[in-house]
């Protein structure tokens, strides 16, 4: 039999071409205009490019009546027997799929380079020699054992699935304890609070003041309650078909908004970060105590990964109401003091922050205003600063004439 090759796809060479083409002009146009250390940026893009041209001239599979050789980039040519192989396994992981030849003991012989072309011939070669093609998701779909071939996955592959595992006890738990009638009830009620959850940022944002913030906190600790309530039973993504099907879906767009409104609401105050930090972390604690409740007295499977990103989701909800609870919790009269203005700056970036120092409390501060406060600010201006404290103890203040 003439032996078959399959080769890396044309796409390799012509990105490598391409890539060195490019970043050499680059590298040389900077060498002539005398930055030669500018020039030294772009090398290693230049190496890329020389490793995927030879990558396309080296790597290949060659298919031989009993065996088939793998030729590697740098490694010495693989020779493995087709008696050898037990299954070439198709491990699907999120939108990639990996193929992998697995050998007799359930070992991972190697995993076949998805940047080569003309699979089919490898394909054919294995149905005639027969050798199984084994897709792992669907056999974990079907609930098939499949715990010879765990070895054979990575440590990335192996959470993936084994989250998927949790995922299906967690669903088949739901399905003995509630009927398909409760489970429509119930997406029927998430939708209509993800859209009441959506207008009612509208609605805060006409409020304006304290009572747009008053709603903001409230959509945001809302929809904790209702991931609380229905927990663990919401996902904001499933893994599996079945989990599509059956688990509930997470309506997170309407407290997405009101976190940002919320935390746009910070840059405008300035404040000490430190102190605002230990308030972060006090209502992160007040907030974790209902799941915490929750989380033990359920039965149902809980992957180690769900449980910190729920710390982590708490976290990140504590950052974001902090300053806004604590504007709305002043309630004494601001105070304020005079400062003249030594200097004034703007930030890098796309979005510009704009700051002015002077001298206040015996050394220079810097104060964060907003940009039609920095246009009319000139250096040596008397400003006041305008002190405000809440009862949770957060002092901030602004800057004004």
């Amino acid at each position: 039999m003439d032996e078959k090759i399959i080769k890396s796809k044309k796409i390799v060479k012509i990105i490598g071409i391409i890539d060195v083409i490019v970043f050499s002009l680059m590298a040389i146009l900077l060498i002539l205009m005398d930055n030669f250390f500018a020039s030294l940026f772009f090398v290693p893009f230049i190496v890329l490019g020389v490793v995927l041209i030879v990558a396309y001239k080296r790597q290949r599979i060659i298919l031989e009546e009993d065996q088939l050789i793998l030729c590697h980039l740098i490694k010495k040519k693989q020779q493995i027997k087709y008696k050898d192989i037990r299954c070439l396994l198709f491990i699907p992981l999120n939108n990639k799929t990996q193929m992998a030849l697995i050998d007799q003991g359930y070992n991972r012989l190697i995993t076949l380079d998805a940047t080569f072309t003309d699979f089919d011939l490898l394909f054919e070669m294995l149905y005639k020699k027969n050798i199984k093609i084994l897709d792992f998701g669907e056999m974990v779909e079907k609930n098939k054992d499949v715990s010879k071939y765990l070895k054979a996955l990575n440590i990335i592959e192996r959470n993936y699935y084994k989250t998927i595992d949790t995922e299906k006890k967690t669903l088949l738990n739901m399905s003995n304890k509630k009927t398909s009638s409760d489970i429509k009830k119930t997406k029927t009620f998430l939708k209509i609070v993800r859209w009441i959850l959506i207008l009612l940022n509208l609605v805060a944002f006409l409020l304006r003041g304290k009572k747009m913030i008053l709603v903001l906190i409230a959509i945001i600790l809302i929809s904790y309650a209702i991931y609380i309530k229905y927990y663990p039973y919401l996902y904001i993504e499933t893994r599996s078909k079945k989990g599509q099907k059956q688990a509930f879906q997470m309506p997170f767009m309407g407290a997405s908004i009101a976190l940002l409104l919320c935390v746009s609401m910070t840059n405008i105050y300035n404040y000490d970060f430190s102190q605002f930090m230990i308030i972060t972390i006090g209502i992160t604690v007040l907030l974790a105590i209902p799941y915490i409740i929750k989380s033990i007295r359920i039965t149902v499977p809980q992957g180690l990964g769900r449980k910190i990103s729920v710390f982590l989701m708490l976290f990140v909800i504590a950052f974001s109401i902090a300053f806004p609870l604590n504007y709305v919790f002043t309630f004494d009269r601001p105070t304020h003091e005079m400062i003249i203005v030594t200097n004034k700056r703007e930030g890098s970036g796309k979005t510009r922050d704009h700051y002015v120092y002077g001298k206040w409390n015996g050394k220079e501060e810097r104060f964060s205003v907003s940009s039609n406060e920095y246009d009319k600010t000139s250096i040596g201006d008397r400003k006041r600063v305008c002190i405000k404290q809440s009862i949770l103890g957060l002092k901030y203040y602004t800057i004004h004439k």
